[in-house]
């Protein structure tokens, strides 16, 4: 989904402009600005601003409100220019430790699971962004990359999950543990028709699948600086397997 159509949600926006003025206003210097000015074709319009660099440059206190409505314009005026901000990378360091769940929302990488999805983000929506993530990432950066992208948003997914059916001791889980605590305590999974006990072994060897891939993403792929990555065709595996377990549990909670 484009950025314009998150700025169009007022309370989204709302989130996302207060977490890009508290990174900017911990990080940025006037030529961070300048710099930003000249990337988005909007360096007249922040050079012209009747207080933003004076403030910055001289500590006024009304520098961190010449922020918000510089963000707020370019939200108005120039979407592009935001994500531009979100993509500095003095901003984006703040944002992955202090809004991953924003990130996460907007479908960009993530250095850590967000605690819990936004809950107005629907299950079927978190499914169809990572799948459609997961094709972008395919066609600019290869499946490696893509892995990474889809064992986050799924971790995150679980997790969400489980938060909502009220399924405890969440804190610091693995994606394999939240996988056995939905299938054992979610409603939505204890019934699983008339062959239950075939599809419990299917679904034994996806949590074996499932243990295995969150051990590749942390040694074979661009998530971390390893040296040995996954060759395409196997890289190509996981992304298969994490996308039919997204169909499969989609499927589950939204019957």
């Amino acid at each position: 989904m484009a950025l314009i159509n998150f700025l169009l949600d007022s309370k989204f926006e709302g989130k996302l402009i207060l977490a890009l003025q508290r990174a900017v206003h911990s990080e940025f210097t006037e030529s961070d600005w300048i710099e930003i000015g000249y990337q988005t074709g909007e360096h007249e319009y922040i050079q012209s601003h009747n207080r933003l660099l004076r403030s910055l440059h001289f500590g006024d206190e009304d520098y961190g409100a010449s922020i918000f409505q510089v963000l707020k314009y370019l939200s108005m005026h120039n979407p592009d220019a935001i994500q531009v901000i979100i993509d500095n990378t003095k901003v984006n360091r703040i944002l992955q430790r202090d809004a991953p769940d924003l990130l996460f929302e907007l479908g960009a990488n993530v250095d850590h699971v967000p605690t819990v999805l936004t809950k107005s983000l629907l299950a079927t929506e978190v499914v169809e962004r990572a799948l459609a993530d997961a094709d972008s990432l395919l066609k600019t950066s290869g499946p490696i990359s893509c892995v990474d992208r889809l064992h986050t948003a799924l971790h995150g997914y679980i997790r969400a999950l489980c938060t909502e059916a009220g399924i405890p001791d969440l804190e610091g889980a693995s994606i394999t543990t939240l996988f056995k605590k939905l299938r054992s305590s979610h409603l939505s999974f204890q019934h699983l028709g008339t062959r239950d006990n075939e599809i419990v072994r299917i679904l034994n060897g996806f949590g074996t699948v499932i243990d295995a891939i969150n051990t590749i993403r942390n040694n074979a792929t661009v998530a971390h600086p390893n040296d040995s990555l996954l060759s395409e065709a196997e890289a190509t595996l996981a992304i298969n397997v994490i996308r039919t377990l997204f169909h499969y549990i989609s499927a589950k909670v939204d019957q």
